[in-house]
């Protein structure tokens, strides 16, 4: 899919920009996860916006619960892919099938760019985020929880 032109195609000529895989995965999603290497590869962030511009759902979740967000944190796609979805409506406080949200995902993979947008993110919609990050693997794998505070609605219900 990291190939701009064949995408641009087919969806030229007709395809579903939403479509998924066999694993629930869109192309907005397939983005995120390919590192585009070869010389017929766009950039992963380029990618991501004509997807994006071509009104590709950012919060589409796959099979396992992970959104293009969540993908884009675990492959350490950068902040300017992470930008990208959250300015086109990317909802970091969902959850994968796990429990865990693109937060929990960016602290693992020790992205502080990526989570920088997330949390600049969460605090302009409302939300105080507490994150705990309590064992850590011999392997190095952390085990990391997340915890969203929306502040009280104005009729003062909590």
């Amino acid at each position: 899919l990291g190939r701009l032109r064949l995408t641009r195609l087919l969806l030229e000529g007709g395809a579903y920009i939403n479509e998924s895989n066999d694993k629930g995965e869109t192309a907005l999603m397939v983005a995120c996860i390919t590192q585009h290497v070869d010389q017929q590869s766009t950039s992963r962030p380029r990618m991501v916006k004509y997807l994006l511009d071509q009104r590709a759902d950012p919060n589409i979740q796959d099979k396992s619960g992970k959104t293009a967000l969540i993908h884009a944190c675990i492959r350490r796609a950068g902040g300017d892919v992470v930008s990208l979805l959250l300015e086109n409506g990317a909802d970091p406080s969902l959850e994968d099938r796990t429990g865990a949200s693109a937060l929990v995902y960016a602290i693992n993979a020790d992205d502080k760019d990526a989570l920088r947008h997330l949390l600049d993110a969460c605090k302009a919609k409302g939300k105080e985020v507490i994150i705990i990050t309590t064992a850590k693997s011999s392997s190095g794998t952390k085990t990391t929880k997340q915890y969203l505070n929306a502040p009280p609605s104005p009729g003062g219900e909590a």
